[in-house]
Formats: C-alpha cells, structure tokens, sequence
C-alpha cells in the first residue's frame, strides 16, 4: 500500500477593498516561497452586490447571507483551481489561511470578513483558518493591518519599507529592528468607484484619465485636511470611509470629472510619501503596481529612494497578501501570535484566527 502524500504546504487566498476577485497561493512550508499561483474574478453580478454593500453598509440579513455563500465559493474554486494547475493533492495542503473579503472595518470597535469558512473548509477538504482579524480587535487593536508582520518575515528582519497599493494603502516601516505599519488612506478605492462612477469602468487603465487630467490644488487641499490624515498611528481605515459620499462632500459639482480622478489619485501619492523615510529602500506590491501614472508620480515625489516591487524579494506583486494569510494560518495551527501591538495598538499579542478543521 503506497504511503499517503506528506502535508507540507499552505494555501493564502485574498480578496482586498477593490473588490477585483480572490487571489490564491500555494507556499512551501516555511512560508517564504509560492510554488503556486492563480486568480479568480468576482462574477459581475457578485463584483456589484460587494460594492454597493461595501459602499452603503446596508443590506437585508438574508441577502448579507447569500452574498457570504456566493464569495466562499469563489474562494473555494480558487483553492481547487490552485490544486488543480498545481497538480498538487489537498492532501498535501497543511491548511488554508483565508482572509476572506472585508464588507466592514472599524478600527478599534469591529472588522467583518465573509467568505464562510466552513463551508470553505467543507468543499475543499482542507483544515481552514479563517476570521483573522476579530481576536485583535476584541484585544483592544484595530484588525489591520496585520501584514506587518509577514513583511517582516519576508524581509528577513532587514531594513525596508513595503507599501501596499490596493484599494487602501498601507505601510511597513522596518529599521533597525523596529517595526511600524499603519494604513495611509485610499489607493485605489476611490479612484476606481469614481471612474465607475463616471464612466462604467472598473479601473483607471495605467492612470491615463486621471494623467489626462490637472490637480485641482484647492480640492486636494480640503482633502488632505481629513482628520484621518492627521491621525497618529495605529490606525486603519476602509471603503466605509474613503468612499464616493465621502469624495462628494468636498466636491462643488463644477470640477471636471478628469481633474477629480487626477486630484485623487495625487491625494493617494502625496498621502503615502509623507511617511516614506529618505533613502530607504522601498518594495511595492498590491493591484495599484499597474497603475503606471501612479508609480510615476510615487518616484517623482520620492527621488532619494529605491523603488522596486515585491518581485525582487520573490513574491509577486499581486500576491504578497494572500501569502501572508497562509502563513498566519501556519502560525495559528503552531499556536503562535500573528499581530504585532506596536502596529493595531492591541493591548496583548494574539494567536488569530477561527479554525474548521476536517
């Protein structure tokens, strides 16, 4: 009788504030390499359920559960797609570590992820940990961000900054051995709501309408003024937030809509650097790395840094968070803590995660 597989890898699966799809990773055992890789689109339908949820906070119990039902199981073909292309067997898979896709965040007082873990860990097979965020809130923390942590790993505990572009941005700060880590305000949730908004697309391709466009000095002013901005650290935010109601009130209704979307997307520029310490080495990652006017204007405001993706440490740049989740899956499973106080301002560090074992 053949012996069965050894158990010796992990899954990470992702869906961020722009509500693109699940991104899903296989990683080896120590959680430093992806062996694996694949994406999976949200339905349209789907995609416009999560927006309009995410943009109104509002909905009927029985339509937040269909909505849950419908995201598990894209996230759990995500998972047997990985498999599959992989040609590696859920038996082989050590647990999936699943952040499931946030509908609510507010730091401090409660962090909502759907994606039925459960029924994630019932149709793949595969232990699952999931519900990531909710222990380090209830320990006083904010719930993010918690890759902080991962960026260190991945770091190996070098000096470094890691910003992560996607619908919100966020930034680690590792020096000297001290970590820092906050989120910065939108990346690409405001841009991509009002191109949505303005023209039925998804997203600003390469920022060429928001390059089209001249920064409107006076709005990005009142803008910048938010008090999230000039908030100290911990801190996050989300879609809740940083949405289009949010956007209107600051709007006199005469801005061209171009001059908006380039006003936005400096407002994303100008928002990060101010925490960017001079010449430190910078790696960038998330869906924003594709916006190339973005990254454009980053180096533009940063000349004294090395700017480079997540590529150069071996992680690509669409998949740094769900390889992140898989390995606080690993660190759950060991019984070790995954967020880090100095970051979510949590009073005591904490094993996270729920888990469905099989």
């Amino acid at each position: 009788m053949a012996n069965a597989p050894q158990a010796q890898y992990y899954i990470g699966l992702m869906s961020g504030t722009s509500l693109d799809g699940v991104d899903g990773v296989i990683v080896d055992s120590q959680c430093q390499k992806i062996i694996a890789q694949t994406y999976q689109p949200y339905p349209a339908e789907l995609k416009q359920s999560l927006r309009q949820l995410t943009q109104s906070g509002q909905t009927a119990l029985s339509n937040l559960a269909t909505i849950d039902i419908k995201v598990a199981q894209v996230f759990a073909s995500t998972a047997l797609l990985l498999l599959k292309e992989s040609g590696i067997l859920a038996a082989q898979i050590i647990a999936i570590g699943s952040h499931g896709q946030t509908i609510y965040h507010h730091g401090g007082q409660y962090s909502m992820q759907i994606a039925h873990g459960a029924l994630l860990a019932e149709q793949t097979s595969i232990t699952t940990v999931a519900d990531f965020r909710m222990q380090d809130v209830a320990s006083g923390g904010q719930g993010a961000p918690l890759t902080p942590l991962y960026h260190q790993h991945l770091l190996k505990n070098q000096s470094g900054v890691v910003i992560n572009l996607g619908g919100i941005a966020n930034i680690t700060l590792l020096t000297d051995g001290l970590i820092a880590g906050f989120d910065t305000g939108p990346a690409n949730t405001l841009l991509d709501n009002w191109i949505n908004q303005q023209q039925s697309l998804d997203y600003d391709d390469g920022g060429l309408w928001a390059k089209s466009g001249r920064i409107d000095q006076s709005l990005l002013g009142k803008l910048l003024a938010d008090v999230y901005f000039q908030q100290q650290a911990p801190k996050s935010t989300g879609p809740e937030y940083f949405n289009l109601e949010w956007l209107t009130g600051f709007l006199t209704g005469a801005e061209p809509a171009k001059d908006v979307q380039r006003t936005l997307l400096e407002l994303t520029i100008v928002s990060i650097s101010k925490h960017i310490p001079n010449n430190a080495k910078v790696y960038l990652c998330g869906g924003g790395v594709r916006n190339g006017f973005l990254i454009e204007r980053l180096i533009h405001l940063n000349p004294n840094n090395d700017i480079k993706t997540t590529d150069e440490l071996g992680v690509h740049t669409d998949y740094v968070e769900a390889a992140a989740f898989a390995y606080f899956a690993k660190r759950t499973l060991a019984k070790k803590t995954s967020n880090l106080t100095a970051v979510t301002g949590a009073k005591s560090a904490r094993i996270l995660g729920a888990i469905y074992a099989t």
